[in-house]
């Protein structure tokens, strides 16, 4: 009886995949018949898009879409453009604009490192302070990989003054805001490099860099390492080599409050590196930690390390004697990085910056008061408008099609509004957009942000149209029940049609 449920299962499941094949490829034939027709005028444009949601069977989920002419304000298209809906990464949109018009393209983060003590010889006796400045970018990214670069120029910095030995404390100062999560996080995207912690003092994305390779006999554990090589992640290795014949799997876990990395699952003999990373439960002693490996392969020996915030010391800097000031690269740099690659920490971060800058304090909430005011002065309503974060990934972010557009409207006519063009995936070319609009016209004339978390897929921006006008779109999708591949088609459809548009 159990093997006859078996096999009826089996058959169902079959039925509903050829099903489910059969109706994608009759709606991808459908999309191409309609996406590939130029429309003349802005009628049958509404005609074709409204054939395509038909197509694309969302009558149990939420659609929104809001498409105007922002030079004349004609509103080409609008469904649902009044509906709160999650955006998921979109929600970058609002932060990488308010921090531009805020802070300015050419702002930069300043990291000092200080010494507080005397020097005799070659020994310091006092401490070595970092203070922390919210800068997401020490890492490799702006250094040609080298994750250690910073750390090295002040290693430099101390040998110029004779340093060998720091008979006391390598202190960070990450007083600027208590670091932590996005509220309304899944606990479960928490060890995942999108889920990074943020914190006043932020190296390598707070995350450390692990690399697998399987063992050359099957049945022993796959090799792993770290970069940075450091010794502040304990891993535990259940991941297993087997033969060419089976698939391949794995995945990973950091039990919350550890900083113990839990690796399981199979590889083939013959895989190639797979590269992942891992977010840190406690970046700035991960911070420190790594500095003090940096120091000691340098030849400056450390008595300990710790964290200002653990400590009751009252610091006054300008008793301090200041050894070396990192800058990071401008935001126009930084916002690029966020935008094209959708970055959920640079967002978090910029996201407390504002916080800390306009409101002298450095806490989620603060930032989104400022983003609020900012949104309020650019004509969005913000009894409307539903913020916990910066970077889309809690589900209780609420906002509009028509409040996003409203925002990418008025960075189109602001005096930032080049470095924020070039923050934005250009479809087709590059971001997270690179394998979009593949094999139509459109490629290189779509400048648009992604968004996704679980049934929520959203995707915003400009098309600069065949026929010379510039248009802004705004496509957001909540509950869903097709495959995200089928609203990534209707999305790029819809903006390809945008793009073709004759009068």
């Amino acid at each position: 009886m159990k093997s006859l449920r078996n096999c009826l299962w089996l058959v169902l499941a079959s039925v509903l995949c050829l099903s489910h094949c059969a109706y994608h490829r009759g709606w991808q034939a459908e999309r191409t018949h309609l996406s590939y027709y130029q429309p003349k005028s802005v009628r049958a444009f509404q005609y074709q898009v409204n054939q395509l949601i038909k197509l694309t069977n969302l009558q149990s989920a939420f659609l929104g879409i809001y498409i105007e002419e922002p030079h004349t304000r004609r509103i080409l298209y609008a469904y649902n453009a009044d509906k709160l809906l999650m955006p998921a990464s979109n929600m970058k949109i609002i932060t990488s604009a308010a921090a531009l018009s805020l802070l300015k393209p050419d702002f930069r983060f300043k990291t000092r490192l200080y010494i507080n003590g005397t020097i005799c010889g070659d020994t310091l006796y006092g401490d070595v302070v970092v203070c922390g400045s919210v800068d997401p970018t020490i890492s490799g990214l702006y250094y040609d990989g080298d994750l250690l670069h910073v750390f090295r120029e002040w290693c430099d910095a101390l040998h110029l003054r004779g340093i060998k030995y720091i008979h006391g404390r390598l202190i960070g100062d990450d007083r600027i805001f208590k670091g932590g999560w996005g509220e309304g996080w899944s606990w479960d995207d928490l060890w995942y490099y999108y889920g990074a912690k943020t914190s006043a003092l932020t190296f390598n994305d707070n995350c450390v860099d692990f690399y697998i390779l399987p063992s050359s006999k099957i049945g022993e554990p796959a090799r792993i390492w770290t970069n940075p090589p450091t010794s502040y992640l304990k891993i535990e290795n259940f991941l297993q080599t087997f033969d060419t014949t089976e698939r391949r799997y794995y995945d990973f876990t950091r039990p919350l409050g550890t900083e113990c990395l839990r690796i399981w699952g199979q590889i083939p003999v013959n895989s190639d590196t797979i590269r992942n990373s891992c977010a840190i439960e406690n970046p700035t002693n991960y911070f420190l930690h790594v500095f003090r490996e940096m120091l000691t392969a340098g030849g400056i020996q450390v008595d300990t390390i710790a964290a200002i915030g653990d400590l009751n010391d009252k610091y006054d800097y300008e008793k301090f004697e200041l050894i070396k000031e990192h800058q990071s690269v401008p935001l126009s740099q930084i916002v690029k990085t966020l935008n094209k690659v959708s970055h959920n920490l640079y967002a978090e971060q910029l996201l407390r910056t504002l916080g800390y800058v306009f409101r002298q304090e450095g806490s989620a909430a603060a930032g989104i008061a400022v983003e609020r005011e900012w949104l309020g002065s650019i004509g969005v309503d913000t009894n409307m408008v539903f913020i916990v974060d910066g970077s889309g990934l809690a589900r209780t972010n609420l906002v509009t099609p028509l409040q996003i557009a409203t925002v990418l409207r008025t960075m189109r006519f602001s005096p930032y509004w080049q470095p924020f063009r070039e923050s934005l995936p250009i479809g087709g070319v590059d971001g997270t957009i690179k394998n979009r609009f593949k094999g139509t016209n459109a490629v290189g004339h779509v400048f648009a942000k992604t968004g996704y978390i679980g049934h929520v897929r959203a995707l915003s921006g400009f098309v600069e149209a065949r026929n010379g006008r510039e248009y802004i779109f705004s496509i957001i999708a909540n509950h869903y029940p097709t495959p995200t591949s089928l609203i990534n088609e209707l999305q790029d459809s819809i903006v390809t049609l945008l793009y073709n548009l004759e009068e």
